[in-house]
């Protein structure tokens, strides 16, 4: 619905990580959909923005909706699978996908043509892979030993699971590639400027807000493009490392964030 001379402005948005902010897996943190709800309502924009790039865009609303319990939209979602496919805006190339669905529909879906051997590749994208293999490893470094533009979705070394298990994340699989190739790729998602970049097209006017639980990437992200940062402590920083760590503010999970944005 367009927006009339009556409605409110806007108070702002809030950039939203998802794994170990909203959800561990497929457990929600407790009272993530209801702050979201309330955010919202108070008139602030969510944009959830994620360096997991296995899933599509619609798959990430879906879990949201159905783990947390808020009515995320398709358009709510930035994911690192869609910066790394921006990063190779240039033209059509064939690539070679490390990764899950959601960074394969994604260079689909801007136009470049999916390849399965490193001779043919004239790029490869690497992305969270729960299936990676020694195959897939292999023609990828016949692809960057060749010459191929070497895209990472996101340098994230741990990924937060259920409980409280870290899982190996798309930058260890990034650095068995480096470590093979002797190249450093390009990275996408946050805190680097292909995320910012499709981040900020989201945003309405007022201040904005980035809630994340890494520090090296969510307040990061948050502290290059002058946003206010928020670091819960539900996800892989443990609250005894917190003291250590330059945000605007600190919260045990997203539950005590409405109280913080509502009050400013």
């Amino acid at each position: 619905m367009a927006a009339t001379s009556d409605d409110p402005p806007p108070a702002g948005n809030l950039v939203c990580d998802l794994d170990g902010v909203v959800y561990r897996g497929d457990t929600t943190i407790p009272g993530s959909g209801t702050a979201l709800a309330e955010i919202e309502a108070a008139g602030f924009r969510l944009i959830f923005a994620t360096n997991n790039s296995s899933k599509t865009d619609g798959r990430v609303a879906e879990k949201i909706s159905r783990v947390a319990g808020y009515p995320a939209r398709v358009e709510q979602v930035v994911t690192s699978a869609r910066a790394a496919a921006s990063l190779l805006a240039g033209g059509p190339e064939r690539v070679l996908v490390v990764g899950g669905e959601g960074l394969r529909v994604a260079m689909e879906e801007a136009g470049h043509l999916l390849v399965d051997s490193g001779r043919e590749a004239s790029a490869v994208a690497v992305g969270f892979d729960r299936d990676l293999s020694y195959h897939r490893l292999k023609e990828a470094t016949i692809a960057l030993n060749g010459g191929a533009r070497f895209i990472a979705s996101n340098l994230d070394t741990t990924f937060p699971a259920a409980g409280d298990d870290l899982w190996p994340g798309a930058g260890s699989m990034v650095a068995a590639l480096e470590a093979s190739s002797g190249r450093k790729a390009e990275a996408a998602g946050k805190p680097f400027a292909p995320m910012q970049q499709l981040i900020a097209s989201r945003l309405t006017v007022g201040p904005t807000w980035v809630v994340g639980d890494r520090p090296e990437t969510d307040l990061e992200l948050g502290r290059s493009a002058g946003w206010k940062t928020v670091l819960t402590l539900s996800g892989v920083t443990p609250a005894a490392a917190a003291g250590g760590v330059a945000a605007d503010t600190i919260l045990q999970s997203i539950a005590d964030l409405p109280a913080v944005l509502i009050a400013s």
